[in-house]
């Protein structure tokens, strides 16, 4: 089952990686329910040569993988999908010139201009069949304009309005630096901001996502299909933390 299939009957839930290169994550992953691993190359540390194996493993698990890539150029949008990637995010989209560069980088003729290669994408299958391959893969692929700036927000229909976007995700503690009030997600200026490009993806057809705390996706849960709240980095910290803690508990007298 595809991550979009997935989606379409409930709201998916994925772990977001940026430091974790172990395929024993992926493993626990899957048999903890996550429904898809997120991994983090703007921000994260992992090459996409690890990526690539990391990807693999999750594909024959039935784990889709989702990538942000660093930036909205060609090479890292089509490199990601070709490594196996069912979905790709680009950050800061604020665009419909954006989102159109997007499509046309992520989705196969006739709907973008993506170049065609087999790979880990077809399972290292024997080459041919390239039509029938390029309509399954754009019928798989899930391509998300992340929208985290105060432009972003202001331009999210128009975003959302191009053929071949998927979901926009929301990037909460960015689009609150861009409007000018860092420290609190859950001020109501920011939630109104969030709010304005969950109706965008209403009106659009298209799925709505955060990567966030937990009390954003509670606020939002009406309008989720896409979840992020699991952070490698954060669950090392809260688990050592915790560790910690019993620790000095036991120096008590």
């Amino acid at each position: 089952m595809s991550l979009k299939d997935i989606m379409r009957e409930r709201k998916a839930g994925g772990v977001l990686i940026k430091i974790v290169g172990h395929p024993a994550a992926v493993l626990i992953a899957k048999n903890v329910g996550m429904d898809f691993v997120f991994y983090d190359c703007e921000h994260g540390s992992l090459s996409y040569e690890k990526l690539h194996d990391l990807m693999v493993l999750g594909n024959q698990i039935g784990l889709p993988s989702v990538v942000r890539v660093p930036q909205l150029a060609r090479g890292d949008v089509s490199k990601i999908l070709d490594y196996g990637a069912q979905g790709v995010m680009v950050p800061m989209i604020e665009s419909a010139e954006d989102a159109r560069k997007l499509v046309e980088w992520s989705k196969y003729p006739p709907v973008g201009k993506r170049s065609y290669s087999g790979g880990a994408n077809t399972n290292y299958g024997p080459s041919g069949g390239h039509a029938a391959n390029m309509l399954n893969m754009n019928q798989r692929t899930l391509t998300i304009a992340q929208i985290e700036t105060a432009e972003g927000v202001n331009c999210a229909d128009e975003i959302l309005s191009v053929e071949g976007i998927d979901a926009a995700i929301v990037g909460p503690c960015d689009l609150g630096i861009s409007m000018g009030i860092p420290d609190n997600v859950m001020d109501v200026r920011e939630l109104s901001a969030i709010e304005k490009v969950a109706e965008a993806c209403r009106r659009h057809g298209k799925f709505f996502g955060i990567i966030g705390s937990m009390e954003l996706m509670k606020y939002f849960k009406k309008d989720l299909d896409i979840i992020i709240t699991a952070i490698d980095t954060n669950l090392l910290r809260a688990g050592m933390a915790a560790s910690a803690e019993e620790c000095r508990r036991l120096n008590e007298k």
